[in-house]
């Protein structure tokens, strides 16, 4: 039988020992507040050579570009560039993040825009403070905002998985531990949309409700059988119910015909 392996004490006691990211999640979840959780997270991105990063409110509920600082160590000198010059309506790594959850990096999307032909001069204004290369991670938000947390370094950052991946974790648990200290204010719950019938759906089964046949219907309405047939599937799809009946029971419990 193989000896069996104990783990030292430093290792259970300490997972910066083993891994950066599990030392992070736990020093991270100590900070008491935005200053600590920012000290914290300094720490861990000089270990990366990154000197700068953010987590901010990338774009709005409505899809319009914000990059407003929820917190973050960022280069004061970029930042106050960035947002003299309002950037974040030009920043194209903020629509990026739009339909995916997946992180990228500067230099991969740089290279992805200059195929489309997309301009890149931000990038380039970048450089002239600094930052030469940066991780970026969307995160979607329950009312349709993203929040980002953004990586900035003064060098091109390892194309090796394993360094990404620590990054994409890292920002993840950073995200994390701003939300347990209520800086991330939650997205308001949103009420499910109130389905919408057009005026002929609505005459439908109104005169559904009043024992009227989907012919008898059209003659009143001076419209085909099939034409009314259409318009009581429309309205049955966009209530959500199988049958014709149910649909007459859903549009009165919403309110949008009267039994």
């Amino acid at each position: 039988m193989p000896a069996r392996i104990t783990p030292s004490a430093s290792f259970l006691t300490d997972p910066t020992v083993s891994d950066p990211v599990l030392g992070f999640a736990e020093t991270s979840h100590r900070a008491r507040n935005a200053a600590e959780l920012d000290a914290t997270m300094a720490d861990y991105m000089r270990r990366f050579e990154m000197d700068a990063f953010v987590l901010c409110r990338a774009t709005d509920s409505q899809k319009q570009p914000s990059a407003a600082k929820i917190c973050g160590g960022s280069n004061k000198l970029w930042r106050a560039h960035y947002d003299e010059n309002d950037l974040a309506t030009s920043d194209g790594i903020l629509g990026y993040g739009q339909n995916t959850a997946a992180p990228t990096t500067w230099m991969t999307f740089r290279a992805e825009q200059t195929i489309q032909g997309a301009p890149t001069q931000i990038y380039d204004e970048a450089k002239a403070f600094g930052l030469r290369d940066g991780f970026y991670l969307p995160i979607h938000q329950g009312d349709g905002s993203m929040l980002a947390v953004s990586m900035m370094a003064k060098q091109k950052l390892p194309e090796s998985r394993a360094t990404l991946a620590a990054l994409h974790m890292l920002a993840i648990y950073y995200h994390i531990a701003a939300e347990r200290l209520g800086l991330v204010t939650p997205p308001a719950p949103t009420s499910p949309a109130k389905p919408t019938l057009t005026k002929r759906q609505l005459e439908c089964l109104k005169w559904v409700r009043a024992g009227e046949s989907s012919w008898e219907i059209g003659q009143i309405l001076n419209l085909s059988e099939h034409t009314v047939n259409e318009h009581l599937q429309a309205a049955r799809r966009r209530l959500g119910v199988r049958t014709t009946t149910q649909a007459v029971l859903e549009a009165a419990a919403r309110g949008l015909i009267k039994l």
